[in-house]
């Protein structure tokens, strides 16, 4: 996992340093304000399609499976859409795929306003936003990691997340507000703005070189390639198996937040829920960006872990004496917990990959996140059998369970000193 930073090791003034250092990069800042257009853009539409599925079929079904079709692509086309990424210009895949889903986001918005939109159309729309993202994602954190500098690696990540988590909390307002007064093709035409955006300012980042000097080899040779890379590492395999454990089980709560708001007898307040996980997600990253130097980022990441498990514990169990209080004080936790894991793995994921293999790796990391809508179904069962609340404590333990195990294989990583010349040369600076 990460190594040690021999300067400046805990000060404060390292911590102030570390968390906006990124913004020093004028690359970054373009790249940043890309990344905010598009996660508006895809956050509002999310809300959108949804509420015009809805209003079409009037059926969960037919919703659930418009707002799935987005992970159906991403599990097929995400390993050779990282295997392309690592060969190709990525600033003009970012751009390229951005200009698509803006377009079909127009023309969504005029099918909607000649009344010839169907549940067929907006299932393919989803498909399609899932393609593109199998390349976009991919594409725009290896670019990043090519723009700015190893030490600002880790501020930069967090940034990022902190531009997509604030679009959680803001963007669905805004789409709410767009299809109530205006209407939901008006809500379409401002999302088809926002990525006419996101390709204006990609286009101002400077070209990438990375793919200039590959080989270049069949691309089911790459694809097995960038496996190898994961596989014969163990720092790799550690941080993919950490990050999938927080995936598969704590990412997915958000889907039984209706019923559970419904359980606690306040159904309307499943948008507010959100809202405060995504306050929490905006404060977790903050945090991640405040400790961008720090030494012991293993054993960060270690606490995170435990605690993501325990706030979701604690979603479970304080919600019963306490009520909404209780719950929402819980949701904080856990988008905060959650939210700085992840972006502390990312960090270290990128950091550990060789330059070559980052748009690989990033696609591997992407499969984690096409495997979260298909978890909804067997931990929806799971509530179903025993209550949201027992399904929350049942999904932190294992949480909690899967991450101390994963440390304890990897102890030499997790709980190295600071200096210890146990931890790995590759990631100190």
């Amino acid at each position: 996992m990460i190594g040690s930073t021999p300067h400046d090791p805990g000060g404060r003034a390292a911590f102030s340093r570390g968390a906006f250092r990124a913004f020093a990069n004028p690359s970054f800042k373009w790249h940043w304000g890309s990344t905010l257009a598009s996660f508006s853009g895809m956050q509002m539409q999310a809300i959108a399609v949804g509420i015009l599925a809805w209003e079409m079929s009037g059926s969960y079904a037919v919703v659930g499976a418009v707002q799935a079709a987005f992970a159906i692509p991403m599990a097929v086309l995400a390993l050779p859409g990282g295997a392309l990424v690592d060969r190709m210009e990525k600033r003009r895949v970012v751009a390229a795929s951005q200009a698509v889903l803006g377009i079909f986001g127009a023309a969504t918005a005029v099918l909607i306003q000649a009344d010839l939109i169907t549940i067929a159309l907006l299932f393919i729309g989803g498909l399609v936003q899932g393609a593109m993202f199998s390349v976009n994602g991919p594409a725009r954190m290896a670019l990043l990691t090519e723009m700015v500098e190893p030490e600002e690696l880790a501020s930069a990540i967090a940034m990022q997340t902190i531009a997509m988590n604030s679009t959680r909390v803001i963007a669905p307002g805004i789409a709410g507000l767009l299809i109530a007064f205006v209407s939901v093709e008006g809500a379409y035409y401002v999302t088809a703005l926002l990525y006419a955006l996101t390709v204006w300012s990609i286009l101002q980042v400077p070209r990438s070189l990375g793919h200039i000097d590959r080989v270049r080899a069949p691309l089911l040779t790459d694809i097995r390639a960038g496996i190898r890379h994961v596989a014969s590492d163990q720092m790799l395999r550690s941080l993919m198996l950490s990050g999938l454990a927080v995936a598969l089980f704590i990412m997915p709560y958000q889907v039984m937040l209706p019923g559970f708001a419904d359980g606690l007898g306040r159904s309307e307040l499943y948008g507010a829920m959100v809202a405060v996980s995504g306050l929490g997600g905006l404060a977790g990253s903050f945090g991640v960006a405040a400790i961008a130097e720090h030494p012991r980022k293993p054993y960060v990441q270690f606490l995170l872990g435990l605690a993501s498990g325990g706030a979701l514990v604690g979603l479970g169990l304080l919600s019963q004496p306490f009520g909404v209080g209780g719950a929402f004080l819980a949701l904080l936790m856990v988008g905060a917990a959650s939210t700085g894991y992840m972006t502390l793995n990312q960090t270290m994921i990128m950091t550990v990959s060789a330059p070559q293999f980052r748009g690989r790796v990033m696609s591997i990391s992407m499969l984690t996140f096409s495997a979260m809508p298909l978890m909804a179904l067997p931990l929806g069962v799971l509530a179903d059998a025993i209550g949201g609340a027992g399904a929350f404590v049942a999904q932190g333990s294992i949480v909690a369970a899967a991450i101390l195990l994963l440390a304890l294989a990897n102890r030499r990583h997790t709980f190295a000193p600071p200096h210890s010349v146990a931890v790995d040369s590759r990631i100190a600076e």
